[in-house]
């Protein structure tokens, strides 16, 4: 027989999401140990500067994020609304730096699976030579001074509550003599890319690129030090027998342990050499022959190579632009590729970067403008949001084409000017001028309830029959 469950016992947490909020360390869930801790943190910062792929689809990501239009939109028409609209816009607009430096930074979530920044407020107190009260504005409201990054690669350990599971800080380690600073979550803005089992540190969205970067890795070296060899050759030494012996003596040892050296050392370029002893085999009379003593070459295959490592390469390449939803920028480098499959490749790329600015809007309502709401002691009714605008421009020909089948179908929207400063705004065209469209549209209308010259005539033809 089951036992009903209490309502005292409904309010309890009695479970973990997983092991990381018993200490706070990255990824203790993670079965590599190179991706766990810090060490992961410094294996992401690799793959992103040092790939050339990785590199590419990070810098496309950031470039086109920091182009989209973020906007207030104020909680509804009041003119109380409107006002407290026009203070967000202000304190985005007073940091010293731009929300577009900002949300560049905030990208390095997708990274690093977290981004980490600490609110920096100040009063706004006008042209005060302090910079914690320095603002444009004068009003004594509590403002932003600017968001501070708190590198990855500084953060020693979160602060998790046990039993909640919830993120109250950080621990952060510069390595300086500042010893160990602790950033609680209230006064920080903290991105993360997704919360499996309740990992604090997030999961870099690079983790399934991991794999094919190491496998790159290593052919890449195989490549080019099979191109060094097959065009300088290998160093390839002939010394007499007694050099190699065990009881060779101390300057034969000397010599060969040099000649050793100078092998493995020696580069086919405009500083390499090698200098050799002229002294050559006697003959059985003691005379000097032409065979020398000691003799250096250098030895390269014959014939083709049964492996061709480039398509391997390729392969992994395009296995790391897959991982993060970006295969359309390798389309073109060889024989394959068309427009349809591009398209619907970049359709999916920019679906993706639409949830990446999207959670980065979401994530500032929450942690930004509430706690600013909160310290100035504001109408919560009145809060208003930030929105994402549009991640890409719309494509104007396939709106077109929509909007003619809408005509095609009696759907007329030129009397809705709202659905028409819309449609200006994505071909990036100005708003209507209310007035001159709003007469235009009574002429029209007043043109089309008219009746036309040769309806009156006939009209005036059958009073006139009538009356005759």
């Amino acid at each position: 027989m089951t036992k009903s469950l209490s309502n005292t016992e409904s309010l309890k947490i009695l479970g973990v999401a997983g092991q990381n909020v018993h200490n706070g360390n990255f990824r203790a869930d993670e079965f590599l140990r190179e991706l766990k801790g810090r060490a992961a943190v410094k294996k992401y910062r690799e793959m992103r500067d040092n790939d050339s792929t990785i590199g590419a689809v990070m810098y496309a990501v950031e470039q086109m994020l920091r182009d989209v239009e973020i906007n207030v939109k104020p909680v509804d028409d009041s003119d109380a609304a409107k006002k407290e609209k026009e203070f967000v816009e202000s304190v985005l607009d007073d940091m010293e730096h731009s929300l577009d430096d900002h949300v560049a930074e905030a990208l390095s979530f997708l990274s690093y699976g977290f981004s980490w920044f600490e609110v920096v407020y100040k009063r706004r107190q006008g042209t005060d030579s302090n910079l914690k009260r320095k603002s444009k504005y004068n009003d004594g409201r509590m403002g932003i001074r600017k968001l501070a990054c708190r590198s990855p690669w500084t953060i020693d350990r979160f602060d998790v509550e046990h039993k909640t599971g919830d993120i109250l800080g950080i621990y952060q380690n510069t390595g300086f003599a500042t010893g160990e600073h602790y950033i609680p979550s209230r006064k920080s803005l903290y991105y993360r890319t997704t919360t499996i089992n309740g990992d604090p540190s997030g999961r870099s969205i690079l983790r399934n690129a991991y794999t094919s970067y190491e496998y790159l890795n290593n052919m890449q070296s195989i490549e080019a030090v099979g191109v060094e060899r097959e065009l300088a050759g290998i160093p390839v030494a002939r010394v007499p027998a007694e050099y190699l012996s065990s009881d060779a003596t101390d300057n034969q040892a000397a010599f060969l342990s040099e000649l050793q050296t100078i092998l493995r050392d020696v580069k086919f370029n405009d500083q390499g050499y090698i200098i050799l002893p002229s002294d050559t085999y006697p003959d059985k009379d003691g005379a000097p022959t032409s065979e020398r003593l000691v003799d250096v070459e250098l030895m390269s295959s014959s014939g083709t190579r049964n492996i061709d490592i480039d398509p391997i390469i390729r392969r992994y390449q395009h296995d790391i632009a897959r991982s993060v939803l970006s295969e359309f920028l390798m389309l073109g480098g060889g024989s394959n590729g068309s427009y349809a499959l591009s398209k619907s490749k970049t359709d999916l790329f920019l679906r993706a970067l639409e949830s990446y600015i999207t959670q980065l809007v979401d994530t500032m309502n929450k942690q930004l403008v509430e706690p600013l709401w909160e310290l100035n002691n504001l109408d919560p009714k009145l809060m208003p949001k930030l929105v994402a605008g549009d991640v890409a421009p719309h494509d104007l020909k396939e709106l077109g084409s929509y909007l003619r089948n809408l005509n095609g179908a009696d759907i007329n929207l030129a009397d809705q000017p709202e659905i028409v400063d819309a449609l200006l705004h994505n071909a990036e065209l100005p708003k209507l001028d209310r007035e001159k469209y709003d007469a235009s549209l009574e002429l029209a209308r007043q043109a089309a309830m008219a009746p036309t010259k040769e309806v009156v005539e006939v009209e005036a033809e059958d009073q006139e029959e009538e009356e005759g």
